[in-house]
């Protein structure tokens, strides 16, 4: 009888932690998504700012890849 209540409260607590991640999981899902539409809102980046972001991450890509700066 002890092991059925042990597997019993061990069921719930699979359940409740199960509910507790998914209901973080959808709440920061949604939060990342009404940020990001707010950094959208506010920023509208002139042309230059993209160019030198795109030229930022291929340096960066090259350093880290060893094309540049060589090993």
């Amino acid at each position: 009888m002890a092991r059925l209540i042990m597997l019993v409260c061990l069921a719930l607590a699979l359940v409740a932690l199960t509910g507790y991640a998914l209901s973080a999981t959808f709440r920061a899902a949604r939060e990342a998504r009404s940020l990001g539409q707010e950094i959208a809102a506010t920023t509208t980046g002139t042309s230059v700012q993209k160019i030198a972001y795109v030229a930022l991450l291929l340096l960066m890509l090259g350093v880290t890849s060893g094309l540049l700066g060589g090993l």
